[in-house]
């Protein structure tokens, strides 16, 4: 998933963030899929732009604005006079599918049973970069449009490289992708795995790619899906579902 944003600053605001409503959130859904001339803007997949007050842990989110320092007195102070008096206007965009992102069996390192562990081989694309420029071009002058008394953003931009460190998003997907062809798949249309028809594997690794939406109401519907086939089809004559 494509994340990023651009966080405002209120010297005299209090947002109180550790009430931690979700229900507050307000999303602009603008620039989704179906809404962008991809040709025109030159990159496809789309994103949303939300507005939330969800995480008010007074040490895990701490968002100071540029030129308090990172350590020191001068931070705690930063910590004293900011808490409380940020918001962030973000973008959470698609993620497509690319045959050199993918995962395998690590031809190295293994876990302490010896067995090899995954490895995840990816990286940003231009199309991730074009997205994240795109939105930010958005979601700025929003930002501008409330007056803050400063900002600061944070999107992909060329030259960027994954990394783990930051956190992206909890909504990753792919690894088992469904499908309807066993040579480009792993699982079809009711999860269940093309080579070993009693394993099924109900989850985000489904998906081959990530369009901009949390995927939570997708898997629900995919879990109801394959259970009702298991149930229906599966337990009376076990095998192949498709």
């Amino acid at each position: 998933m494509m994340v990023g944003g651009t966080t405002a600053f209120f010297e005299d605001v209090e947002f109180n963030p550790f009430v931690g409503s979700g229900s507050t959130g307000y999303v602009i859904d603008d620039y989704a899929t179906n809404q962008i001339d991809f040709a025109a803007e030159g990159f496809i997949g789309g994103g949303y732009i939300h507005a939330s007050q969800s995480n008010g842990q007074p040490i895990r989110n701490l968002p100071l604005p540029k030129g308090v320092p990172g350590w020191g007195a001068g931070w705690k102070q930063g910590v004293k006079d900011w808490y409380g008096h940020s918001m962030n206007v973000s973008l959470h965009g698609s993620n497509m599918a690319y045959r050199d992102c993918y995962l395998d069996l690590d031809p190295t390192y293994t876990d302490r049973h010896g067995r090899p562990m995954m490895r995840m081989t990816f990286d940003w694309k231009p199309n991730d970069i074009r997205l994240s420029q795109f939105m930010k071009s958005k979601i700025e002058p929003i930002v501008q449009a409330l007056n803050p008394t400063s900002y600061k953003s944070s999107y992909k931009d060329v030259g960027a490289r994954y990394d783990i460190r930051p956190y992206q998003s909890t909504h990753n997907v792919g690894g088992t992708a469904m499908g309807a062809d066993p040579a480009t798949s792993v699982l079809n249309r009711y999860q269940q795995s093309w080579d070993v028809h009693n394993v099924f594997a109900l989850g985000a690794g489904s998906f081959p790619q990530n369009l901009q939406y949390n995927p939570t109401g997708a898997l629900g519907g995919l879990a109801y899906w394959t259970l009702d086939a298991i149930r229906r089809d599966y337990l009376r004559n076990p095998g192949p579902l498709a």
